[in-house]
Protein backbone atom coordinates (compact mmCIF):
# COMPACT_ATOMS: atom_id res chain seq x y z
CA UNK A 1 0.00 0.00 0.00
CA UNK A 2 1.39 3.36 -0.97
CA UNK A 3 1.23 6.30 1.37
CA UNK A 4 0.90 9.98 0.62
CA UNK A 5 2.97 12.35 2.70
CA UNK A 6 0.89 15.33 3.75
CA UNK A 7 2.43 18.73 4.29
CA UNK A 8 1.97 20.37 7.67
CA UNK A 9 -0.49 23.28 7.92
CA UNK A 10 2.43 25.68 8.43
CA UNK A 11 4.22 24.39 5.33
CA UNK A 12 1.03 24.60 3.28
CA UNK A 13 0.47 28.18 4.40
CA UNK A 14 4.01 29.16 3.41
CA UNK A 15 3.32 28.00 -0.16
CA UNK A 16 0.97 30.98 -0.40
CA UNK A 17 4.06 33.22 -0.36
CA UNK A 18 5.70 31.53 -3.36
CA UNK A 19 6.20 34.18 -6.06
CA UNK A 20 4.78 33.78 -9.55
CA UNK A 21 6.87 35.38 -12.27
CA UNK A 22 4.99 34.41 -15.44
CA UNK A 23 1.50 34.84 -16.82
CA UNK A 24 -0.23 31.71 -18.11
CA UNK A 25 -2.77 30.76 -20.76
CA UNK A 26 -3.97 27.14 -21.03
CA UNK A 27 -6.68 26.36 -23.56
CA UNK A 28 -7.76 23.02 -22.12
CA UNK A 29 -7.37 21.97 -18.50
CA UNK A 30 -7.77 18.26 -17.57
CA UNK A 31 -11.22 17.57 -16.15
CA UNK A 32 -12.07 14.66 -13.85
CA UNK A 33 -15.60 13.45 -14.43
CA UNK A 34 -17.92 15.65 -16.48
CA UNK A 35 -19.08 19.23 -16.42
CA UNK A 36 -22.72 19.91 -17.31
CA UNK A 37 -23.04 21.14 -20.91
CA UNK A 38 -25.11 24.15 -19.80
CA UNK A 39 -22.24 25.49 -17.65
CA UNK A 40 -20.98 28.47 -19.63
CA UNK A 41 -19.18 31.58 -18.44
CA UNK A 42 -16.12 32.64 -16.48
CA UNK A 43 -14.97 32.49 -12.89
CA UNK A 44 -12.57 35.38 -12.23
CA UNK A 45 -10.52 35.90 -9.08
CA UNK A 46 -7.76 38.19 -7.86
CA UNK A 47 -5.02 37.46 -5.38
CA UNK A 48 -1.40 38.19 -4.41
CA UNK A 49 1.13 36.56 -6.73
CA UNK A 50 4.53 38.30 -6.66
CA UNK A 51 6.15 38.74 -3.26
CA UNK A 52 9.79 39.49 -4.12
CA UNK A 53 10.75 42.80 -5.73
CA UNK A 54 14.30 44.12 -5.98
CA UNK A 55 15.69 41.95 -3.20
CA UNK A 56 12.86 42.76 -0.79
CA UNK A 57 9.92 40.57 0.23
CA UNK A 58 6.39 41.74 0.98
CA UNK A 59 5.25 41.36 4.59
CA UNK A 60 1.53 40.55 4.42
CA UNK A 61 -1.07 38.56 2.48
CA UNK A 62 -2.55 41.84 1.18
CA UNK A 63 0.82 43.08 -0.12
CA UNK A 64 1.80 40.67 -2.91
CA UNK A 65 1.43 42.19 -6.38
CA UNK A 66 -2.00 41.26 -7.71
CA UNK A 67 -2.69 38.70 -10.41
CA UNK A 68 -6.05 38.09 -12.08
CA UNK A 69 -7.14 34.48 -12.74
CA UNK A 70 -9.91 33.46 -15.16
CA UNK A 71 -11.43 29.99 -15.57
CA UNK A 72 -13.66 29.91 -18.67
CA UNK A 73 -16.27 27.15 -19.07
CA UNK A 74 -17.76 26.13 -22.43
CA UNK A 75 -19.12 22.83 -23.81
CA UNK A 76 -17.76 20.77 -20.93
CA UNK A 77 -14.24 22.16 -21.15
CA UNK A 78 -12.24 24.60 -19.04
CA UNK A 79 -9.54 27.06 -20.07
CA UNK A 80 -7.38 29.11 -17.73
CA UNK A 81 -5.61 32.45 -18.05
CA UNK A 82 -3.68 34.59 -15.60
CA UNK A 83 -2.39 38.14 -15.91
CA UNK A 84 -0.77 40.55 -13.51
CA UNK A 85 -3.09 43.44 -12.68
CA UNK A 86 -1.47 46.39 -14.40
CA UNK A 87 -1.81 48.82 -11.52
CA UNK A 88 0.43 51.81 -10.91
CA UNK A 89 2.11 49.84 -8.11
CA UNK A 90 2.83 46.91 -10.45
CA UNK A 91 4.13 49.10 -13.27
CA UNK A 92 6.39 51.04 -10.89
CA UNK A 93 7.78 47.83 -9.39
CA UNK A 94 8.41 46.41 -12.88
CA UNK A 95 10.02 49.57 -14.27
CA UNK A 96 12.14 50.47 -11.24
CA UNK A 97 12.84 47.04 -9.80
CA UNK A 98 11.76 48.07 -6.33
CA UNK A 99 8.67 48.44 -4.16
CA UNK A 100 7.44 51.95 -4.89
CA UNK A 101 4.11 52.23 -3.03
CA UNK A 102 3.21 51.69 0.61
CA UNK A 103 1.30 48.43 0.85
CA UNK A 104 -0.88 47.18 3.71
CA UNK A 105 2.11 46.16 5.86
CA UNK A 106 5.13 46.86 3.64
CA UNK A 107 6.80 50.26 3.66
CA UNK A 108 9.05 51.00 0.66
CA UNK A 109 10.88 53.77 2.54
CA UNK A 110 14.29 52.79 3.90
CA UNK A 111 15.71 55.96 5.40
CA UNK A 112 14.31 57.97 8.32
CA UNK A 113 13.90 61.02 6.05
CA UNK A 114 11.88 58.98 3.54
CA UNK A 115 9.64 57.58 6.27
CA UNK A 116 8.94 61.04 7.72
CA UNK A 117 8.25 62.50 4.26
CA UNK A 118 5.83 59.67 3.48
CA UNK A 119 3.74 60.59 6.56
CA UNK A 120 2.86 63.93 4.94
CA UNK A 121 2.47 62.75 1.34
CA UNK A 122 1.67 59.03 1.40
CA UNK A 123 1.61 57.18 -1.92
CA UNK A 124 -1.46 54.97 -1.59
CA UNK A 125 -1.23 51.71 -3.48
CA UNK A 126 -3.72 50.53 -6.08
CA UNK A 127 -2.47 46.94 -5.80
CA UNK A 128 -6.00 45.48 -5.84
CA UNK A 129 -5.41 41.90 -4.74
CA UNK A 130 -8.21 41.32 -2.19
CA UNK A 131 -11.57 41.05 -3.95
CA UNK A 132 -13.47 41.53 -7.21
CA UNK A 133 -16.89 43.01 -7.82
CA UNK A 134 -19.09 43.67 -10.81
CA UNK A 135 -20.78 47.03 -11.19
CA UNK A 136 -23.18 46.93 -14.11
CA UNK A 137 -20.98 46.01 -17.07
CA UNK A 138 -17.77 47.00 -15.30
CA UNK A 139 -15.43 44.56 -13.56
CA UNK A 140 -13.47 46.01 -10.66
CA UNK A 141 -10.58 44.72 -8.57
CA UNK A 142 -10.31 46.14 -5.05
CA UNK A 143 -8.09 46.33 -1.98
CA UNK A 144 -8.08 48.14 1.38
CA UNK A 145 -7.07 51.49 -0.07
CA UNK A 146 -9.74 53.54 -1.85
CA UNK A 147 -8.17 53.06 -5.31
CA UNK A 148 -9.96 50.31 -7.26
CA UNK A 149 -8.82 49.15 -10.69
CA UNK A 150 -11.22 48.39 -13.53
CA UNK A 151 -10.23 45.60 -15.93
CA UNK A 152 -11.43 43.88 -19.09
CA UNK A 153 -13.07 40.53 -18.27
CA UNK A 154 -11.86 38.94 -21.52
CA UNK A 155 -8.26 40.11 -21.78
CA UNK A 156 -7.75 40.87 -18.06
CA UNK A 157 -6.08 44.12 -19.10
CA UNK A 158 -6.42 47.07 -16.72
CA UNK A 159 -8.74 49.87 -17.84
CA UNK A 160 -8.13 52.64 -15.31
CA UNK A 161 -9.66 53.79 -12.04
CA UNK A 162 -13.48 53.57 -12.24
CA UNK A 163 -14.33 55.97 -9.38
CA UNK A 164 -12.80 58.01 -6.57
CA UNK A 165 -14.20 57.09 -3.11
CA UNK A 166 -14.78 59.99 -0.69
CA UNK A 167 -12.11 59.03 1.85
CA UNK A 168 -8.68 57.58 2.61
CA UNK A 169 -9.59 54.04 3.69
CA UNK A 170 -12.26 51.75 2.30
CA UNK A 171 -13.14 48.07 2.12
CA UNK A 172 -12.79 45.56 -0.69
CA UNK A 173 -16.11 43.97 0.29
CA UNK A 174 -18.95 46.28 -0.80
CA UNK A 175 -22.63 45.37 -0.87
CA UNK A 176 -25.22 45.41 -3.66
CA UNK A 177 -28.06 47.90 -3.48
CA UNK A 178 -30.95 45.81 -4.81
CA UNK A 179 -33.02 48.85 -5.75
CA UNK A 180 -30.45 50.53 -8.02
CA UNK A 181 -28.04 47.59 -8.65
CA UNK A 182 -25.37 49.99 -7.44
CA UNK A 183 -22.52 49.56 -4.98
CA UNK A 184 -22.88 50.37 -1.29
CA UNK A 185 -19.60 50.95 0.50
CA UNK A 186 -17.92 53.13 3.12
CA UNK A 187 -14.84 55.32 3.15
CA UNK A 188 -13.07 56.68 6.21
CA UNK A 189 -12.15 60.34 5.78
CA UNK A 190 -9.11 61.10 7.96
CA UNK A 191 -8.29 64.58 9.23
CA UNK A 192 -8.84 67.01 12.13
CA UNK A 193 -12.49 65.85 12.10
CA UNK A 194 -12.48 62.29 10.83
CA UNK A 195 -15.67 60.65 9.64
CA UNK A 196 -17.13 57.50 8.18
CA UNK A 197 -18.85 58.16 4.85
CA UNK A 198 -21.38 55.66 3.53
CA UNK A 199 -21.77 56.01 -0.23
CA UNK A 200 -23.75 54.68 -3.18
CA UNK A 201 -22.28 54.29 -6.67
CA UNK A 202 -24.85 53.51 -9.41
CA UNK A 203 -23.74 51.09 -12.19
CA UNK A 204 -22.94 53.74 -14.82
CA UNK A 205 -21.70 56.50 -12.53
CA UNK A 206 -18.14 57.70 -11.96
CA UNK A 207 -18.79 59.80 -8.84
CA UNK A 208 -20.09 58.20 -5.60
CA UNK A 209 -22.95 59.85 -3.73
CA UNK A 210 -22.49 60.12 0.05
CA UNK A 211 -25.80 59.10 1.63
CA UNK A 212 -24.75 59.07 5.30
CA UNK A 213 -21.84 60.37 7.38
CA UNK A 214 -20.78 59.94 11.00
CA UNK A 215 -18.00 61.91 12.71
CA UNK A 216 -15.57 59.94 14.87
CA UNK A 217 -12.64 61.04 17.03
CA UNK A 218 -10.69 57.78 16.67
CA UNK A 219 -11.46 56.10 13.32
CA UNK A 220 -10.85 52.37 13.15
CA UNK A 221 -9.73 50.07 10.36
CA UNK A 222 -12.61 47.95 9.04
CA UNK A 223 -12.08 45.00 6.72
CA UNK A 224 -15.81 44.58 5.98
CA UNK A 225 -19.19 45.63 7.30
CA UNK A 226 -22.77 44.38 7.57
Amino acid sequence: MSTVEKASPAASARRGFDSLAEETHVRGLPVRGELPPWLTGSLIRTGPAKWDVGGRTMNHWFDGLAMLHRFAFVEGGVSYASRFLESRAFRAASDRGEIAYSEFATDPCRSLFQRVSAMFSPKLTDNANVNLTRLGERFISMTETPIPVEFDAQTLAAAGVPYDPPGHLSTAHPHLDRATKGMLNYAAKLGPRSSYRFFLLPPGAAKPRVIASAHVSRPAYMHSFG
